[in-house]
């Protein structure tokens, strides 16, 4: 089966570009949108989560009524059942992705300030907080994350390979990745498939797969597995 590549340039700019839906998976959708300076995300509460990823610029999360900074590299976790908004009070746009889970498809989403929240915190955390012990993982199930985990795969250098002893890997998980920066290849099943800043791609459960960098500058992305997969490397 072939990969699901969409790019955010094709959709018109200013809206919130659905680059998976659920008509393309079963399994979460993704989003790309832009809060411009003084803007806001929608001010909602549901019973699904969220996890973001802050592309550029920063701004303050509002959760239950608390405020927490949020910046460029961030992950978020915000739990279910919590009142929340992004709030831009930079000087510059907020790019971001988000996930959710495909139950948020069937909307429900009641608006913000309408209910009280279940005072969950949310996890914010950089990449640059990344260690030895968290490995790759921006979020899992150590933070309470019911169904993806997001990864932080850093810079896949010029040259690179992913899996370079197997000639790629496949596993029984759904397999999600946005492209941050730069350009590189994938390999699904014997069919190389470009990819490049913007992209969101999408890799069936079982698709062999395999990344490269075959260009002259570094390509960095960021990845959503089902949670089934933590610990499976």
């Amino acid at each position: 089966m072939e990969p699901l590549i969409r790019n955010i340039k094709d959709f018109p700019a200013g809206e919130v570009a659905r680059l998976i839906s659920a008509d393309d998976d079963p399994f979460l959708t993704l989003a790309y949108s832009v809060i411009q300076p003084g803007g806001t995300s929608s001010h909602h509460i549901h019973e699904w989560e969220h996890e973001v990823y802050i592309i550029e610029g920063s701004g303050t999360l509002v959760a239950d009524g608390k405020e927490y900074p949020v910046k460029a590299g961030d992950a978020m976790f915000i739990p279910p059942m919590v009142d929340h908004v992004t709030r831009n009070d930079g000087d510059s746009p907020i790019h971001r992705i988000e996930i959710n889970p495909i139950s948020a498809a069937s909307g429900n989403a009641r608006p913000g300030g309408s209910e009280p929240g279940a005072g969950t915190p949310p996890v914010i955390r950089n990449h640059a907080d990344l260690n030895d012990e968290t490995g790759h993982t921006m979020l899992g199930g150590r933070d309470g994350c019911p169904n993806y985990l997001m990864l932080y795969n850093g810079y896949m250098q010029p040259g690179a390979v992913s899996h370079p002893e197997t000639g790629g890997h496949n596993h029984s998980w759904d397999h999600t990745v946005f492209i941050l920066e730069g350009t590189g290849t994938i390999v699904v099943s014997g069919t190389e498939y470009t990819v490049t800043a913007g992209d969101a791609v999408r890799v069936p459960p079982g698709e062999h797969h395999q990344w490269k960098n075959e260009t002259d500058a570094p390509m960095l992305r960021v990845t959503f597995n089902d949670i089934v997969s933590e610990g499976h490397g």
